[in-house]
């Protein structure tokens, strides 16, 4: 079952495609000058027997085309990935018409050390081998400064960095990076605070919450509104979820733009609205009244 850790990690590759690339570069990937990232539909399903999705999956335009990037999160070992991560880049392959890679986030260094093994597909000279992202790869953030530029890779920092000798660092660092990110977005200073929350170990996920109630007069008031946020977020999920499989449900297929918009909307009145139609339509596009557009 996925873990907020997990979801934290994934989330981050949609609050910021570019992230992706700045790993991949991290990484050793030789990419040409990326001129643009946006998320994609993670799903790779294909038959309606069965449904196969990654955890985030990227476009990046750069100065010589695409490349997709899929992105896994894994915690544990699960053999069963060495049949899917192939199938996922071979669809984004085929659905982008551009080359791809597969990016691995693995913690724990004996999962990442497992991750990392060369994967055979059977065909001659056709070996995957995943890029797996260790702590060598995420620069270790110890100003708030640098959150501020690049809070994406701040809740990385925090995640591969936050449970060794420089845990103090980055919890200092993470109390750092929200305040100067509330001077210019509370909404954008929130969700990183929530990210780190969710990716540091209890004793330090403690002593961030302690220092912030201490040394940020409006931290009450700030967490209240990160709940109520986040509860709004997650009955929109929840809809947006229930609406999907009526379709699935009723045969009706979905273009990946139309999955996207589904997946991306908040609006739960609207949604309440599109699942009403969802038991009726007899196509996805069907869904979207004009008073949608």
């Amino acid at each position: 079952m996925p873990t907020q850790e997990h979801d934290v990690s994934a989330e981050l590759f949609r609050w910021s495609p570019m992230l992706a690339a700045e790993l991949l570069t991290e990484m050793g990937v030789p990419l040409a000058e990326v001129r643009h990232a946006r998320d994609v539909s993670e799903s790779f399903t294909d038959f309606k027997t069965k449904e196969y999705t990654a955890d985030a999956a990227i476009v990046l335009e750069t100065s010589r085309g695409r490349t997709g990037v899929v992105v896994e999160v894994q915690r544990k070992r699960a053999e069963d990935k060495r049949w899917t991560w192939p199938l996922y880049l071979a669809t984004l392959r085929n659905r982008q018409r551009c080359p791809t890679v597969l990016m691995v986030i693995a913690p724990d260094p004996a999962v990442a050390q497992w991750c990392g093994l060369q994967i055979d597909t059977g065909h001659p000279g056709h070996t995957l081998t995943p890029l797996v992202l260790g702590p060598g790869h995420v620069p270790l953030m110890k100003d708030g400064t640098q959150v501020a530029a690049d809070p994406a890779m701040g809740v990385l920092s925090a995640l591969f960095h936050g449970r060794g000798e420089q845990q103090a660092n980055v919890v200092q660092t993470a109390l750092d990076g929200t305040s100067l990110l509330a001077e210019s977005s509370v909404d954008r200073a929130r969700r990183y605070y929530q990210f780190v929350q969710a990716v540091l170990p209890e004793v330090a996920r403690n002593t961030l919450e302690s220092m912030m109630r201490t040394e940020l007069p409006y931290y009450d008031s700030f967490l209240a509104d990160a709940a109520a946020k986040g509860e709004a977020k997650g009955e929109a999920g929840g809809r947006a979820s229930s609406l999907l499989r009526n379709l699935k449900n009723r045969g009706i297929e979905l273009s990946e733009e139309e999955r996207e918009r589904i997946l991306g909307c908040t609006d739960t009145m609207r949604l309440d609205a599109w699942l009403d139609r969802s038991l009726t339509v007899q196509t996805a596009a069907e869904i979207f009244g004009r008073g949608d557009e």
